[in-house]
């Protein structure tokens, strides 16, 4: 049987993810990973609704930082036997990263990421995040106290956090922060540092 491109045909009880082709296997896998982000919002905005900013924020900084970080990384890193202790390995599981960096534009095969990675030296890496949806959201609905919440109070702390479950000594500093100069801008930039 060939690979399909799509579900458009008839119902197949039969049918399981191995008969799908690879470029519907991403695009369902992109789709999937905007679901999961998605959730995050949509939950925070009822969150917010009912009780206010400062709960909803710090609930949501309690449901990453508790469990969903580490479920997020176990469920990436096993099926890609991802391990290590490095910055390399820091970014080998965030450029895969449901939750982060595996959303891309444009249709496959011309997917491109939109975060760069750059391992300038095992010692220090560059992350820089060229799109990001959440801030596109904030800057449409003007919404700078989710803003200050995603890009301050939540990545700063996830990163260094995820920094430190490869390795105590992993840095985490950013270089660029929202708010951006224009739409062509870069949405963020951070800088992995090892400590020696």
């Amino acid at each position: 049987m060939a690979e399909l491109q799509d579900y458009s045909g008839e119902f197949d009880p039969n049918l399981t993810l191995r008969d799908f082709s690879k470029e519907a296997l991403i695009r369902l896998l992109v789709s999937a990973s905007k679901a999961y982000l998605g959730i995050d919002g949509v939950w925070t905005s009822v969150m917010r609704d009912k009780f206010g900013d400062r709960v909803a924020f710090d609930y949501d900084k309690e449901v990453w930082f508790n469990q969903g970080l580490a479920l997020d990384m176990r469920r990436t890193m096993e099926p890609l036997k991802i391990s290590g202790d490095d910055i390399a390995s820091l970014f080998k599981y965030l450029q895969f990263s449901p939750g982060f960096a595996v959303i891309y534009v444009g249709p496959p095969p011309d997917f491109k990421p939109y975060v760069n990675f750059e391992l300038k030296t095992p010692d220090l890496g560059i992350m820089t995040v060229t799109h990001c949806h959440s801030l596109a959201y904030f800057e449409r609905h003007q919404d700078t106290a989710l803003q200050k919440l995603a890009c301050e109070e939540i990545d700063w702390p996830a990163w260094k956090w995820l920094a430190s479950q490869f390795n105590p000594n992993i840095q985490v500093t950013p270089l660029k922060l929202p708010p951006r100069q224009g739409p062509d801008d870069i949405a963020c930039q951070w800088e992995f540092k090892m400590k020696r």
